[in-house]
């Protein structure tokens, strides 16, 4: 009988914690947990790109910032395929993921970003929060996201049970898992507890694409559309 999961992704610049659950709160499975690299470990694209770029005229910025999205999409589909492909040989089927999300808004201008430190920031937590939803898309699923500060809540009632006994819940797991289990296998697996409880009855597959949190939103430069 093939096992039904989610990923959870929480994401930092240029990597993220990806955790595969199944189950429910009540017995939840962790199958997969990894950090994933969303850009090449050859340097070959500098990790803070907008940071890189804010130092650039604007035909080279917006250069590197097409290179940095590109490598990021490719880092991020080799991730999410080899995940799934992973799962699916331990007779795992993955519809769904979530993806914890900031709530900052960024502009379609790359110009606009670049004279905007803070701005800068938020576009390269979008950059690779474009990138996985891409990834996971294009490997057919469902894309939930959610605000970080909102997850445990969300999560907690969409299974009908209090933040703090989810809390309980996954924090209990790392004696039977064992290190490593920090906050951000923990709020990846909510995230991951969320996605699960949004399919029961929800079309799955590529395309599909749900924003938990109004703030959430795929952005694309301007200059790079």
């Amino acid at each position: 009988m093939t096992q039904r999961a989610a990923l959870g992704f929480k994401l930092h610049t240029g990597w993220a914690v990806l955790v595969a659950t199944a189950g429910d709160p009540e017995k939840i499975q962790v199958i997969l947990r990894r950090r994933v690299e969303l850009l090449p470990l050859n340097c070959s694209t500098p990790r803070f790109v907008y940071h890189a770029a804010s130092e650039m005229p604007l035909t080279r910025a917006t250069e590197l910032v097409e290179r940095g999205t590109k490598a990021s999409l490719e880092a991020a589909s080799l991730a999410v395929k080899g995940a799934v492909e992973e799962l699916s040989s331990r007779g795992v089927r993955v519809e769904v993921c979530g993806i914890l999300s900031g709530s900052a808004v960024v502009p379609d201008d790359l110009t606009a970003i670049l004279r905007s430190h803070p701005m800068i920031h938020s576009a390269e937590g979008v950059l690779f929060q474009n990138a996985i939803i891409s990834a996971c898309e294009g490997s057919g699923m469902r894309v939930i996201l959610s605000r970080e500060r909102e997850v445990w809540a969300r999560a907690a009632a969409s299974w009908q049970m209090t933040e703090s006994g989810l809390r309980k819940k996954v924090d209990g797991l790392r004696k039977s898992l064992g290190p490593p289990w920090s906050a951000d296998h923990k709020s990846a697996t909510a995230i991951a507890l969320l996605a699960l409880k949004s399919t029961k009855g929800a079309k799955t597959g590529a395309g599909s694409f749900t924003a938990i949190s109004s703030a959430a939103a795929r952005v694309v430069p301007r200059s790079l559309a």
